[in-house]
């Protein structure tokens, strides 16, 4: 795959491992709705916003070609190191979505005032920011028209098998694939899955140049 894509990570909480009922859930509702949504778009109102740079009328994404920048103030500050090594992303071209490029913040996550901070940026409407260099914005919605693989946390899934077998682990892995190769091909999602950090798509062969390293 090439890198010049932008990434969607399916919301995995605030866990830093892969989390397969949740992610799969949450992927399920979006290639139902054949949409990624914004927060408004999804019913949340200002009372009950998340905490993050995009308040309710955004979307976030992240530039793969970023993911090695990070935030000047704090090693593998972004969204790829924070979020997409543990998760489900969603992939498009970057020629096919047009993306708003936020102002880039100091690390804002440190206390409860940086917390209050991140909710007023998100809110704000002339202006986009953002504390993690890596990440885009879209308003709204991002239709799945143009959506070209799913990257799955290869590397992250094995760590959290990591008392079994490598043989076990790759029983293990080939059957969450097949699970969401089912997924994608009941909802006419003609596409791959692929590994997020190599971007090697995810056949027999490959698994096991991956697993067995």
């Amino acid at each position: 795959m090439n890198e010049k894509i932008y990434l969607h990570t399916i919301n995995n909480g605030f866990k830093d491992y892969y989390d397969p009922k949740k992610q799969k859930v949450i992927l399920e509702s979006i290639l139902r709705d054949k949409e990624i949504l914004s927060k408004r778009k999804q019913g949340f109102n200002e009372r009950n916003t998340p905490l993050n740079f995009c308040g309710l009328d955004y979307i976030s994404l992240s530039d793969y070609e970023k993911r090695f920048v990070s935030n000047k103030e704090k090693a593998y500050y972004n969204c790829y190191y924070a979020y997409s090594r543990a998760g489900l992303s969603l992939t498009f071209p970057q020629e096919k979505i047009k993306v708003i490029e936020p102002t880039i913040l100091p690390v804002c996550n440190r206390n409860f005032r940086d917390f209050d901070l991140m909710k007023y940026y998100g809110m704000c409407i002339s202006e986009r920011y953002t504390d993690l260099p890596d990440e885009v914005q879209v308003k709204d919605s991002i239709s799945l028209e143009h959506v070209n693989g799913l990257l799955f946390p290869t590397d992250n899934f094995m760590k959290s098998k990591i008392f079994a077998r490598k043989e076990k682990m790759i029983i293990l892995l080939k059957k969450e694939l097949e699970i969401l190769n089912k997924m994608l091909k009941d909802y006419n999602y003609d596409i791959s899955i692929y590994d997020v950090d190599t971007l090697l798509e995810l056949n027999d062969d490959n698994i096991n140049k991956l697993t067995l390293k």
